[in-house]
């Protein structure tokens, strides 16, 4: 209890150091960004939010108070999805147009930005589906700098519907796509119960099944670890025995749900500690 009190005041001490940061993308879009310096010598935390969400989401501004307290600089975006200077969740309802191979490249805009920070490694760290953004970074244009990744209660784009429904839905989506069609398409997506997007944006997200998931994650020629909570009801029936069959490293915290709180931040930071030590 002592150091969790400890821990906790420590990350208020850090928080009030985070530095703003913003950075114009190739597009000419700004994307907003919190940073935290720390020790040199120590890992680059990349810190990536979950769908819709934004830096400042709990489990990520958590995590981020909690690693630069233990001396580690942490850097945390905040996707644009096509937004200017975005720092609200952007609703399900609202018109989607990005795909996620554009929240790679942003990704791999904010490592450069590490770069010119002099950054001796990093490591990426996503939380929900931040962990798949980091994975199509990974897979597309992976910098030697980065080091390892994390995936802390990752989960696919879920559609509300069986496995044969959601490849017809698959299916659609691609034909869609190869005419040319830009029609808004819904759809009950992840949280959404009716998510708006077009048809590209939609596939992009829906390709990155549990399948191509482990198996981008098996290939990468760097050390890949998932955290997960074993009371986490936002991932697919079977996702961690999945995961636990792959040759792939897999922390389980028992108890812990979908966003990791309560107790149970402690419980997320002591397993990404322990991984960031052993880089």
């Amino acid at each position: 209890m002592v150091r969790w009190i400890f821990l906790a005041l420590a990350a208020v001490a850090v928080s009030a150091f985070a530095e703003p940061v913003e950075l114009q993308m190739p597009n000419k879009v700004v994307a907003k960004a919190e940073y935290r310096a720390g020790e040199a010598g120590k890992p680059t935390v990349l810190l990536m939010h979950g769908f819709l969400q934004t830096h400042e989401f709990p489990t990520i501004q958590r995590l981020a108070d909690g690693l630069a307290s233990a001396g580690y600089s942490v850097l945390a975006p905040t996707l644009t999805l096509g937004v200017t200077h975005r720092k609200q969740s952007l609703a399900c309802e609202a018109i989607h147009t990005h795909t996620i191979g554009d929240g790679a490249k942003e990704i791999a805009q904010w490592v450069n930005w590490l770069k010119a920070r002099n950054a001796s490694s990093i490591v990426l760290v996503g939380h929900s589906f931040g962990s798949v953004e980091t994975l199509v970074y990974m897979s597309a244009q992976r910098d030697p700098l980065v080091r390892k990744l994390i995936g802390v209660s990752a989960v696919e784009g879920r559609l509300k519907v069986d496995g044969a429904q959601r490849e017809k839905v698959i299916e659609e989506l691609r034909a869609l796509v190869k005419k040319g069609d830009k029609k808004l398409f819904t759809q009950a997506f992840s949280f959404c119960p009716k998510y708006l997007a077009t048809p590209q944006s939609m596939l992009s997200h829906l390709e990155w099944t549990p399948e191509r998931i482990l198996k981008t994650a098996s290939h990468l020629p760097i050390p890949v670890v998932f955290i997960m909570g074993s009371k986490d009801d936002r991932i697919g029936v079977n996702w961690i025995d999945q995961l636990r069959k792959s040759r792939l490293k897999v922390r389980v915290i028992e108890g812990a749900n979908h966003f990791m709180d309560g107790d149970f931040e402690f419980d997320l930071l002591d397993n990404v500690l322990l991984e960031l030590k052993s880089l």
